[in-house]
């Protein structure tokens, strides 16, 4: 499945890559606008990893991503950096490779960082550039020491753009992060800081000697996988806080608060994942980039309220969510959105989501009401499996069904057709034993569209929300009359003069 997604997204993304090699198979966009293509590899985790293959970038400071939509980065391909112009590169801890010719395009760069052992890395770079490493790291004889300050059990680097921590371990399980050292604006937590550690057999020993941390105001960046498998517990983020990379805090599972700052702009790729303890979600229309998965199996999670786009698997699994509350800033739900979010009663689209995407509310098996609100498409399988779901109310704005889309919803029993059949086939209500009831002039369209629903043309031009509104316009009017009629009949009082 991890493939598939992928590939989705690579077809749209790879049309605007301008220095990139033929051949990729995924992009993704990093918090800082940077597009990455790139080739994976490796057949089951932890052999996952993937090739960066070519870059577009208009920043001057690049801090390389160590992930990539779940792939550890691990080379980066002759060639992939041709064209940019950056002065410095921020390369992460677990980069193996650099192969011949990856920055000697890069006619501005004029120092590396380099955050770990030192890779293969022979011709890679032009001539000029100074490397700089961490002190302690394998294989530097060569390099400049990159300045390393600790204070209070927290390291940080000290980097082109700020203070970056890279790690360390806290007095009682209480990591206090500085805004300040050495003169220096502490602005990042840095790939990896104080994530679990990966064994070779793909499991994660988790990290247990943390239960909180304090962030400071100033702090603008929650590097990838930083409290990857942490037994963390509470996490506030300052208001200063612009993004919360690829699985910043995936399997968190006791944290339990995630309040988002008013200055967030990008949650990652599963930056949430498996925190099984979230109970409440409110995510504004601030933020304007949410990664596929973003809370994907967050099994405690109770209630959201969303006003930005739902992305791909971006509430997957999680069987708890009773109430999801849509705001205007949702014009998109994708793939998968809701799936299996078992314990889901109600959805009501905003005005603006046009299309719900394949399997978005798949096997919700506890919704009971629906409203599609202006939507015109409904993707494959977006709503099978939703046995709760009684009775159904199909806009007259809808013009394609997809397959399977409604199948296995077998509690279905009525379906109301504000409009002429859309396109699809029979396999959209496959194992549905309902009746369409439609319009006089919207008949002949679900009778001969191959769909294998009863079909009865007694509408009137209105479902159950037009019925409901023609009996109160009714009443109002029997209340008007009534009230006409007894002002006529009250009696006239004259004054004595």
């Amino acid at each position: 499945m991890r493939h598939w997604v992928l590939l989705a997204i690579a077809v749209s993304a790879l049309l605007s890559v301008s220095c990139g090699t033929q051949g990729a198979d995924a992009a993704e966009t990093g918090c800082d606008g940077t597009v990455y293509t790139y080739e994976t590899h490796g057949s089951a985790h932890p052999d996952y990893y993937c090739v960066i293959t070519g870059v577009e970038t208009d920043v001057s400071v690049l801090h390389s991503p160590a992930v990539l939509e779940g792939y550890d980065v691990r080379i980066i391909a002759s060639g992939a950096f041709d064209g940019c112009l950056m002065e410095s590169v921020i390369l992460p801890r677990n980069l193996e490779v650099i192969e011949a010719g990856a920055f000697t395009g890069c006619p501005a760069l004029k120092d590396a960082y380099l955050m770990g052992d030192r890779p293969v890395m022979e011709g890679a770079f032009p001539a000029g550039v100074v490397m700089h490493s961490i002190p302690g790291s394998g294989g530097w004889g060569d390099a400049e020491p990159i300045e390393v300050i600790a204070e209070g059990g927290v390291e940080y680097a000290i980097l082109p753009d700020g203070a970056a921590v890279i790690g360390g371990t806290p007095a009682g399980g209480k990591l206090f992060v500085k805004g300040e050292v050495g003169g220096h604006d502490v602005v990042s937590i840095d790939h990896y800081a104080f994530a679990g550690t990966m064994t070779p057999d793909g499991t994660v020993d988790r990290r247990s000697d943390i239960s909180s941390v304090i962030l400071p105001e100033g702090l603008e960046s929650i590097g990838q996988r930083a409290f990857y498998y942490n037994d963390l517990e509470e996490a506030d983020l300052p208001p200063s806080v612009r993004y919360v990379q690829d699985e910043a805090f995936r399997a968190c599972y006791g944290l339990s608060d995630a309040e988002f700052p008013p200055n967030l702009t990008y949650i990652g790729f599963e930056a949430f994942r498996d925190c099984r303890s979230l109970t409440e979600l409110t995510i504004p229309n601030t933020v304007g980039y949410i990664g596929g998965g973003a809370f994907y199996i967050c099994d405690g999670l109770r209630s959201v309220r969303v006003d930005t786009d739902i992305s791909q698997r971006m509430f997957g699994w999680c069987t708890s969510l009773e109430e999801a509350d849509l705001g205007r800033g949702v014009h998109a739900i994708g793939d998968m959105g809701f799936y299996r979010c078992e314990s889901l009663v109600s959805v009501e689209m905003p005005e603006g989501v046009s299309e719900v995407s394949p399997e978005a509310f798949r096997d919700c098996i506890s919704l009971e009401q629906l409203d599609l609100g202006d939507a015109e498409r409904i993707g494959r399988s977006a709503f099978r499996g939703c046995e709760s779901l009684v009775s159904l109310d199909l806009p007259a704005a809808i013009s394609s069904l997809g397959g399977y889309c409604f199948a296995d919803c077998i509690g279905l029993s009525d379906i109301y057709a504000h409009g002429s059949a859309p396109d699809g086939d029979a396999t959209a209500f496959l194992n549905v034993d309902a009746t369409l009831h439609c319009g006089k002039g919207d008949i002949d369209s679900w009778e001969s569209g191959g769909y294998g629903l009863e079909v009865r043309a007694d509408l009137g031009g209105g479902g159950p929300s037009l019925m409901i509104a023609a009996i109160v316009i009714a009443i109002a009017a029997v209340i008007a009359a009534s009230l006409v009629l007894w002002r006529r009949r009250r009696p006239i009082c004259v004054r004595d003069r």
